[in-house]
């Protein structure tokens, strides 16, 4: 993390530093509970929306705002009770808000990665797209498998019931 603020410092108009920043952010406020996670999605969203605004044909970026978004918009309503006493104004997005931001990636670059898919097909079920939620677990089950994550992807596809 230490190193991705340093790169900020030198060069803060740099979509990849805040790219990274906004992983970084978002892997070690996993750790730290749900608390540090809420507090920390503020300045994630922003690290991904700066990373958009700088390098928008970023597809990995448009998906990690997506990702975002859809991690926001499945909050519990305890999740979320928690956030209000936190912050006035607790993070907000909706699915298709998630959804959105899936399909530009996918757009920018198709078949980038098939996570992206997988996460197009849970978005348009949250939206009441069945069928073409049906159609991106397809496509997400043809994708080449490159990495290990790829393979976990696929499995998870698999096993979604639509």
């Amino acid at each position: 993390l230490g190193h991705a603020a340093r790169a900020l410092e030198l060069k803060p108009d740099c979509g990849p530093a805040h790219k990274w920043s906004g992983i970084l952010l978002s892997a070690v406020s996993r750790y730290e509970g749900t608390t540090a996670q809420i507090k920390a999605s503020f300045v994630i969203a922003e690290h991904f929306e700066h990373a958009i605004a700088l390098t928008p044909t970023d597809a990995t970026s448009r998906h990690l705002l997506g990702v975002w978004c859809f991690e926001v918009a499945k909050l519990s309503w305890i999740e979320k009770k928690a956030a209000a006493t936190l912050f006035a104004t607790p993070p907000h997005a909706t699915f298709m808000q998630a959804h959105a931001h899936f399909l530009a990636a996918e757009e920018m670059e198709p078949d980038f990665y098939p996570k992206n898919k997988l996460m197009l097909a849970l978005a348009s079920l949250r939206v009441g797209r069945r069928e073409e939620a049906v159609e991106w677990r397809a496509r997400c089950l043809q994708s080449e498998v490159r990495t290990p994550e790829d393979v976990a992807t696929l499995k998870e596809a698999e096993k979604l019931k639509i």
